[in-house]
């Protein structure tokens, strides 16, 4: 009996593709099956796919033309023979024992849904992300019945199991769009949404990749992919009686994920996206599934989210523009703010000279290859260098008073977190 099959789609990744594959060939838990869907690619990802086909069974891959990742997962499921269904993208790998552990839980619980934290993972290695933080570890749950605000979270359908009889009793499938784009919405909702027994580990086992996360969308044709799946969950839900709440919980998850892809898309297409996003809004509204209060034109709706992309732009490029200047930039802080910016300035080609703390006590001498240094060691020349105030705007007092100690050091030219910035630069 095969216990597990995990679902791969892979399309032109072979850069990361072998470490992806190693990490399954390594799995603990036995009667696994790795199923690899080769999505038409046009690099080696295909020949590296055969390669490991050939010399370990528990490989199966799928060839077949281009035609999206929502069909490339439904063609894996297809042919999937095992009780659970896994998941781990082509350019992710895995721990060892990470089915192992799903496996145990899925069984010793007869949980239909397990799912799990993860480990986010740059160059610069990788740190873990408790996305499940503050929703019920431990114990079966119904997330409609007792946290439907689980569904609001980023659907992460890479850290989880699904039974895979309860797939095929409920009828859930991804939704076949085009390319690669948030076609795991629609599929976290229904899963999260119709399963009535779930269980959540805080471990981490999949190392998600985000050196690409902050890519924006500039096709045309990706611009309303996240339409496309809200329309995919309302279809659903009327064709199987969905119930109200699970209508009025689809389009808070439609509301929460529209307004962060905003910042993705290329501000071209911002009319456009928001000119659809205002149809399903309206529609919702009509049908008592959220709150929408049209005091504005649609139109002017649309002007008002343009500006405030403008605004973002702004800061932004005023931000990166202030430190390109500089003759080194340091950070101040060595928290969970410090990291996150560390990525940020990395990925727009500024790498920091420093990190500057109050003392070093309890701090480390270096953050993913930054040096660390208490500020009376400070190398940092008062006049020419920038400090980044890398502590959250959510805590004020600290960064004026650490703004104060600066000031009386001779530091002057220190650039501020506030919580719009914060936001332009997520």
């Amino acid at each position: 009996m095969i216990r597990v099959s995990v679902l791969t789609p892979v399309y032109n990744v072979q850069r990361y593709l072998r470490q992806c594959l190693d990490s399954l060939a390594a799995q603990t838990l036995e009667d696994i099956e790795f199923i690899c869907i080769d999505d038409g690619s046009t690099d080696e990802s295909g020949c590296i796919l055969d390669e490991y086909a050939v010399r370990d069974a528990r490989f199966q891959v799928i060839h077949k033309a281009n035609s999206g990742y929502g069909a490339s997962m439904n063609a894996g499921l297809r042919c999937a023979r095992g009780r659970y269904i896994g998941i781990v993208e082509s350019d992710d790998y895995a721990d060892a024992d990470m089915f192992q552990k799903l496996y145990e839980a899925a069984e010793t619980h007869q949980a239909e849904v397990v799912r799990s934290n993860y480990w986010a993972t740059t160059q610069q290695g990788s740190s873990f992300r408790e996305e499940l933080k503050g929703h019920p570890y431990g114990r079966v749950f119904c997330p409609m019945k007792e946290d439907p605000e689980l569904l609001l979270k980023d659907p992460n359908i890479w850290t989880a199991l699904y039974r895979r009889d309860f797939l095929l009793q409920h009828d859930i499938w991804f939704n076949e769009t085009p390319g690669a784009s948030y076609q795991d919405l629609s599929f976290s909702f229904l899963t999260l949404s119709t399963a009535e027994r779930v269980f959540l580990l805080r471990d981490a086992y999949l190392h998600y990749r985000m050196d690409n996360a902050g890519s924006s969308v500039h096709s045309s044709g990706k611009v309303c992919c996240v339409m496309d799946e809200y329309d995919a969950m309302e279809t659903y839900l009327l064709h199987h009686q969905g119930t109200k709440e699970q209508h009025i919980w689809a389009a808070k998850m439609f509301h929460r994920h529209c307004q962060e892809n905003e910042r993705r898309i290329d501000g071209r297409y911002l009319p456009l996206y928001w000119k659809e996003a205002i149809l399903r809004y309206q529609k919702a509204a009509e049908q008592g599934y959220l709150l929408y209060e049209s005091v504005k034109k649609p139109e002017e709706w649309i002007v008002e989210r343009v500006q405030m992309r403008q605004k973002d732009v702004l800061l932004r490029e005023g931000f990166f523009w202030e430190l390109e200047k500089a003759q080194r930039v340091f950070l101040y802080g060595a928290g969970k703010v410090t990291v996150w910016l560390l990525d940020i300035l990395k990925k727009n080609g500024i790498s920091p000279a420093g990190i500057l703390v109050t003392t070093m006590e309890g701090n480390p001498s270096e953050i993913h290859g930054v040096p660390v240094y208490a500020l009376s060691a400070s190398p940092a020349d008062r006049a020419c260098d920038r400090i980044v105030l890398a502590i959250s705007p959510r805590h004020p007092a600290v960064q004026q008073e650490i703004l104060l100690t600066l000031d009386r050091a001779g530091y002057h030219r220190v650039l501020v977190l506030t919580g719009e910035l914060q936001a332009a630069l997520a």
